[in-house]
């Protein structure tokens, strides 16, 4: 019911602004269909604001400042109100109508939010990812190395700032795809040239890691900035990537009994993928520590604490709690 109200909304209304989103339009209704689910059925509603301004950020980006999302949340409530009866449709559909009754707001708060990142990032290092040229970037790499004791640290003040700051142009709609795409090569290449940097003194730990993404989530490029910084702490470190559904994540825990398992996991919409993967790995394993990082951690954090698993803000975060009671580590 919701993409077929999308699609004549879009094709028949002449809407300009929904062909600008094109496609994205549906394919972000289906994700915020499986948010919606992991929200009512996890009782997430805290969340769901959160998740909402994101969404308004990427809508009102790509040209259309409130009637896109606005047209998300109204079928959406549409589809509860028709095919369930009162009260219990209205009930459900209160907290999508909450949303849509302030969504001027939330848009607001979204372009606030993204005015204060971007005092975080080097403009020289940001300039030379988009421009994809990995050897000016390494040379602005190189002037602030001496300011930092060890790579570990320019990856956490320096590379992840400038990371995040490629995704949020990307999500803002400020970098064409073949920015972001040459942004993206150039940070594989920044984070493989750093380990020549690594110190030839660190303290080794015997100490082992997985790292992966959770299903669904394509964020690769945290997890290659993260096996990078474990690798300088001192840890063995494996990078699964992204794509590997739970099963082969349980196995590959099998395989190398790791002394822990680092899961990115952004969108929460995926929070019952990330729950599988929990489940098996517990199951494969009874000494491996789960640590789980990103935006959707953060909301799911109580429900995945619960489960055992550790819950971390940050890169140096995750390391602590990895370690934690761990004499090798």
């Amino acid at each position: 019911m919701v993409l077929k109200r999308l699609e004549l909304e879009w094709h028949y209304h002449q809407r300009p602004d929904l062909e600008q989103a094109d496609q994205q339009l549906l394919q972000y209704a289906i994700e915020f269909g499986r948010l919606l689910n992991v929200v009512y059925r996890w009782h997430f509603f805290p969340a769901l604001r959160e998740e909402c301004i994101w969404y308004a950020g990427v809508f009102g980006a790509r040209g259309s400042n409130h009637d896109a999302f606005a047209l998300v949340l109204d079928s959406w409530i549409m589809a509860i109100q028709g095919l369930l009866k009162p009260p219990e449709c209205n009930e459900l559909a209160r907290p999508l109508q909450s949303i849509r009754d302030d969504l001027d707001r939330l848009i607001q708060e979204a372009s606030a939010r993204r005015k204060v990142s971007i005092k975080t990032v080097n403009p020289a290092l940001l300039k030379k990812l988009i421009r994809g040229d990995v050897q000016g970037a390494r040379k602005v790499i190189a002037e602030f190395a001496a300011e930092y004791v060890s790579p570990d640290r320019l990856i956490v003040e320096v590379m992840l700032p400038a990371m995040a700051e490629v995704g949020q142009g990307w999500q803002s709609n400020e970098l064409e795809i073949f920015q972001e795409h040459l942004a993206t090569e150039a940070i594989r290449g920044l984070l493989a040239g750093l380990t020549a940097m690594r110190p030839e003194n660190r303290q080794e730990r015997n100490a082992v890691a997985l790292v992966s993404c959770g299903p669904g989530d394509a964020h690769e490029l945290i997890p290659l900035a993260l096996a990078s910084y474990l690798t300088f702490r001192g840890w063995s470190v494996k990078n699964l990537g992204v794509g590997l559904p739970a099963n082969q994540i349980a196995r590959a825990v099998a395989a190398f009994e790791p002394n822990a398992l680092f899961l990115t996991f952004t969108m929460l919409s995926r929070f019952e993928e990330v729950l599988d993967v929990i489940a098996q790995v517990h199951r494969a394993s009874e000494s491996c520590r789960v640590i789980v990082g990103g935006r959707g951690a953060v909301a799911a954090r109580a429900v995945l604490e619960d489960r055992g698993v550790r819950v971390a803000l940050d890169f140096d975060e995750g390391f602590r709690l990895a370690g934690e009671d761990s004499v090798d580590a």
